[in-house]
């Protein structure tokens, strides 16, 4: 017998049962305890999430998280710098607010992945002060070879929020430069390209319980999943990479 439940766990409602990311609540309790040990060193999280090729329900779930080497963000490398604090003055004050990767650790992770047989489905990063929302700057900065991306906010404190958004992005440049003369890109970005996604994470009861405790929840929001059922309330609260 099944004895799997289910919690929904991000901070805004799905649009429809479609829009829903999926995550194994025992990954989901992995990243979040090692998202909230980067964000209590003072650096930010940023990182893959993966799949098996096969995974039911691709390319919007995970089975798995990649995390990046925080402490070596070549975000203020010259060039880097400039090209973030181009953004505006959000990025000007805080020299943390972004992340590029390191070429030799993010080769190293992409032959790791794909030696594993899985595949990246989407990209998560952190944001240390802003909400979990998806700013300008993030959709400037999205792979489009990937459907979505999942924020998590330490905006509300040390307990953090989860929020995946499906991104459509035609445009191929994945980049920003400091020529930009930038305001604000840390807001949300309004446009119809950026949709809210419902996160679900399975598993079993401990599991489940010990996610939605470290999201500030409570292990009273699991419930036993009931196929093809829609929440009419979601669990949770209110709304290169940023923030």
């Amino acid at each position: 017998m099944d004895s799997s439940v289910s919690a929904w766990v991000s901070t805004q409602p799905s649009p429809s049962p479609a829009d829903t990311a999926i995550m194994p609540a025992q990954a989901c309790r992995r990243f979040l305890h090692q998202a909230i040990q980067v964000h209590q060193a003072g650096l930010k999280s940023y990182g893959l999430l993966v799949a098996e090729p096969d995974a039911a329900g691709s390319p919007f779930r995970a089975t798995d998280v990649v995390f990046l080497d925080s402490r070596r963000n070549r975000r203020n490398d010259q060039g880097n710098r400039a090209a973030f604090e181009a953004q505006g003055d959000y990025f000007r004050r805080h020299d943390d607010a972004g992340f590029v990767a390191d070429p030799t650790n993010l080769l190293a992770t992409y032959r790791r992945i794909e030696d594993s047989g899985r595949e990246i489905v989407a990209i998560f990063h952190s944001h240390r002060r802003q909400p979990a929302n998806f700013s300008w700057i993030d959709f400037r900065l999205h792979n489009p070879a990937f459907a979505w991306h999942l924020i998590i906010s330490f905006h509300a404190g040390p307990t953090p929020q989860l929020q995946p958004f499906r991104v459509s992005k035609d445009d191929l440049e994945v980049s920003i430069s400091p020529a930009d003369d930038r305001e604000g890109s840390e807001l949300a970005y309004p446009g119809p390209e950026v949709v809210p996604l419902g996160l679900r994470i399975d598993g079993a009861p401990a599991e489940v319980a010990a996610c939605t405790a470290a999201l500030g929840l409570g292990a009273q929001h699991a419930a036993r999943p009931k196929a093809g059922a829609h929440p009419a309330l979601l669990l949770g609260s209110g709304s290169r990479s940023r923030g």
